[in-house]
């Protein structure tokens, strides 16, 4: 079975754990708060934010982000009928056809694919989707 995955990072796993569900958040491009996922296996670009130091806001490099953060994915069976499409949520969003592209061509400069993007609208319990950490460039399962 194919799996979508949801990005994010080990600082942030405390705060998941004790809420009992991924909730969903609004990016400032999307007006409905989801829940993001990706069909990248390894790691998707797009979860990899900016840092801001005293002086600027710095784009790092995935090591980089790894080894500052730690990374974490949760696994939700691909046909999971919550699931939207990139393009489905742009419609649902009222996300014009030009801004929708501007979107997409920031994330292919860093390496993303847009049809790789998919989105849960609604909470989502923890108990429905299996937790990874990354271990150096091992994905391993946490029980």
């Amino acid at each position: 079975m194919n799996h979508l995955f949801h990005y994010t990072t080990l600082t942030l796993l405390p705060h998941i754990l004790n809420s009992g569900q991924l909730l969903p958040h609004m990016d400032g491009h999307v007006e409905k708060p989801v829940v993001w996922f990706s069909s990248a296996s390894s790691w998707e670009p797009a979860a990899t934010k900016s840092f801001r130091t005293d002086n600027a806001l710095v784009n790092l490099k995935f090591w980089e982000y790894r080894d500052l953060f730690g990374c974490i994915r949760f696994s939700l069976p691909a046909d999971d009928s919550r699931l939207l499409t990139w393009r489905e949520v742009c419609q649902q969003a009222g996300l014009s056809r030009v801004d929708r592209r501007k979107l997409e061509a920031a994330a292919r400069k860093r390496g993303g694919d847009p049809k790789q993007w998919f989105a849960v609208p609604a909470a989502i319990p923890l108990a429905d989707m299996s937790l990874e950490i990354l271990s150096i460039n091992e994905w391993r399962t946490v029980s």
